[in-house]
C-alpha cells in the first residue's frame, strides 16, 4: 500500500491513499470465497475525526465519474469522509473486493451485483444510479448496414461473459437475430478493442460510449448501430442500468451514518455533473482521468452528462433485476436490496 497523500479542499485537510488490487477474480462466484483482508466492519476515523471509507472504483473509467468529481469538489470533506480508494479493472473484480471485505464501498454493475446477490450475497444498491451508455459500433467500411448481416460475424467485448456480451445478446434478439449466431471475442477496453476492431480482428464492437468517442478520436470511422443514450435500434435505454454503488448490509447497518454521507457527497457530483455550468472544470476533469484530448472530453460529457440519478423506481429496478436474472425473477425485492434513505 503506498504512503498516505496529502491534499487540501475547501480548506480541509485531506488525507487518503490509493493502492491497487493485486489479484484479479475472473468471476463473481469465485468471490464468495475470497477471505476478509484487512477491513474493518466498521469506518474508521482519522486523527482529525473524520470517517475513514475504502472505496472499490475503476481507474480510466467514466462510470465511475462521480467519485472523482465527489473527491475533487471537497463533497466527501463536506461529509466528514476520507477515502481510500482500491483500483480494480473489471465489474467481478470489484462485487469480489466488496464481498471479500477488502473495500467497504464498490462501484458495480448489475450483472456481476444482482447475480452476486442471487447468489445469497448480502449486498446493498445505494446511489448514485447510472444510466446503461453502450453502444454497438462497426467500421464505417466494413459494408454492414443491417443487423442481420451480423450473422456469423466477430463481435467484440470486453471480457466474456461481460454486461458489454449480455448486451450484445439482448441487442441482438432485440433486432431478430439469433445470439448465438455471433461469435463473441474478448478484446478488452478501448485501448485494446481499438486495434483490434482496426485490425479486422473483430466485425463490430459494444463498447461503452466514452471508448467510442476514444476510438474516432483515434482516426478510426466507425458507424453506430446501437446507441442507449438516444435510443438507437434497442429498447433497454429507457430503463437499464449501466452501474450503481454497493456496501454489504452488515456494514450499511453497523456503519449507517458513514453509508448515508457518501451517499450524499456522491448525489451532489451526480448534480454537479448534470449542470452544465460545470462543463469546463468537468471536461478537464474527464480529459485527465480518461487520459484523453480535450474534443474528446468535451464529447464524452455532451454524451455521459445526464447519465447519473440519485434515485432508481422500484418498478425500474424489477425491470433491471428481469433483465439480468431472467423473466420473472422476484428474488431481488427493492425493499430489501436498494436503500432510499438518501434520495
Amino acid at each position: 500500500m503506498s504512503a498516505a497523500s496529502n491534499r487540501t479542499y475547501r480548506g480541509v485537510p485531506v488525507k487518503y491513499r490509493s493502492r491497487s488490487l493485486a489479484v484479479a477474480v475472473g468471476a463473481v462466484s469465485l468471490a464468495a470465497s475470497l477471505v476478509a483482508c484487512g477491513s474493518a466492519q466498521s469506518a474508521g476515523v482519522n486523527e482529525d475525526g473524520q470517517k475513514q471509507l475504502i472505496v472499490g472504483s475503476m481507474p480510466s473509467n467514466s462510470l465511475a465519474f462521480p467519485y472523482t468529481v465527489a473527491r475533487e469538489q471537497g463533497f466527501f470533506a463536506d461529509e466528514g469522509i476520507v477515502t481510500e480508494t482500491v483500483d480494480a479493472k473489471t465489474g467481478p473484480e470489484l462485487t469480489a473486493t466488496l464481498i471479500g471485505g477488502s473495500t467497504q464501498i464498490a462501484v458495480g454493475t448489475p450483472e456481476n451485483v444482482m447475480s452476486a446477490m442471487d447468489q445469497g450475497q448480502d449486498l446493498v444498491a445505494i446511489a448514485p444510479f447510472g444510466k446503461i451508455d453502450m453502444q454497438l459500433v462497426v467500421p464505417a467500411q466494413s459494408g454492414i448496414t443491417d443487423f442481420k448481416q451480423l450473422e456469423g460475424k466477430q463481435l467484440g467485448v470486453v471480457q466474456r461473459g461481460s454486461f458489454a456480451e449480455k448486451f450484445a445478446r439482448a441487442v441482438l434478439a432485440e433486432n431478430g437475430v439469433d445470439p448465438e449466431s455471433v461469435t463473441y471475442v474478448a478484446v478488452g477496453s478501448g485501448a485494446t478493442m481499438e486495434p483490434a476492431l482496426r485490425a479486422g480482428k473483430i466485425d463490430a464492437v459494444v463498447a461503452t460510449g466514452s471508448s467510442v468517442v476514444l476510438v474516432r478520436s483515434h482516426g478510426l470511422d466507425v458507424k453506430t448501430m446501437v446507441n442507449t443514450m438516444d435510443g438507437t435500434n434497442t429498447k433497454l435505454g429507457d430503463y437499464a442500468l449501466q452501474t450503481f454503488w454497493g456496501v454489504t448490509g452488515a456494514f450499511k447497518k453497523a456503519n449507517p451514518e458513514a453509508v448515508l454521507g457518501f451517499c450524499k457527497a456522491m448525489n451532489r457530483a451526480a448534480a454537479w455533473i448534470r449542470d452544465d455550468a460545470n462543463r469546463a472544470t468537468g471536461v478537464a476533469s474527464l480529459g485527465k482521468l480518461l487520459d484523453v484530448t480535450p474534443e474528446a472530453a468535451e464529447q464524452i460529457w455532451d454524451s455521459t452528462n445526464q447519465s447519473w440519478s440519485p434515485s432508481v423506481t422500484a418498478e425500474q429496478w424489477g425491470k433491471n433485476v428481469e433483465w439480468i436474472l431472467g423473466e420473472g425473477s422476484t428474488s431481488l425485492p427493492y425493499a430489501d436490496r436498494v436503500d432510499s434513505s438518501c434520495q
